[in-house]
């Protein structure tokens, strides 16, 4: 009997779980306010999920909390007097990978292979910026950034909160990218 239950304990544990993952990491570097005043101007995007949040005023936000820029105008107007202008284009997708027939496949072999089966979620942000300055293109950059979440069916009550944080991650290491990227246009000028 004790055999049975240090049996069934050990394929119970084995039957919960979350991994994830960003790549890259964010990685911020210290830019010693490069710039006095910035404008952040938004180019629609159709293709973004909603749990991804408004990336662009979150951009404007990091603008500002790391130190980029002493002022940040989001949304920008023309009458703003800023040093350059931002045109930010954010892109977001998700892939699900079927959890639906893994559910069912799961319920339908009365959990024998809930072990086994991870349900993948993969996250993908992509960012352009063109940067304006006195109205000239000087540049563009862009970045990408993969997040992934795999998580075992007991899990998937803890995913909300997993997903929350990986997405946190995820927008940072986009953010992390562009803003490295328009502080080399600064430094070549």
């Amino acid at each position: 009997m004790k055999k049975l239950i240090l049996i069934g304990v050990m394929v119970l544990t084995g039957c919960t779980g979350i991994t994830s993952r960003v790549s890259p990491e964010a990685s911020y570097q210290a830019f010693n306010t490069p710039y006095n005043s910035v404008g952040v101007r938004t180019v629609s995007s159709d293709k973004t999920f909603k749990e991804a949040g408004d990336l662009n005023s979150d951009f404007a936000s990091i603008i500002r909390t790391e130190g980029f820029a002493k002022d940040v105008y989001f949304p920008a107007r023309p009458d703003d007097k800023v040093d350059i202008t931002l045109d930010t284009k954010f892109e977001s997708s998700v892939d699900i990978h079927n959890p639906g027939l893994k559910g069912f496949f799961i319920g339908f072999t009365l959990f024998l292979i809930e072990p086994f089966v991870w349900f993948d979620f993969d996250y993908q942000f992509a960012g352009e910026v063109s940067v304006f300055k006195d109205k000239q293109l000087i540049n563009k950059v862009s970045a990408k950034t993969d997040a992934n979440i795999s998580a075992k069916y007991l899990s998937l009550s803890d995913l909300k909160k997993e997903q929350d944080e990986v997405l946190s991650k995820a927008k940072k290491s986009l953010f992390a990218q562009l803003l490295a990227g328009i502080y080399n246009v600064k430094a070549r000028d």
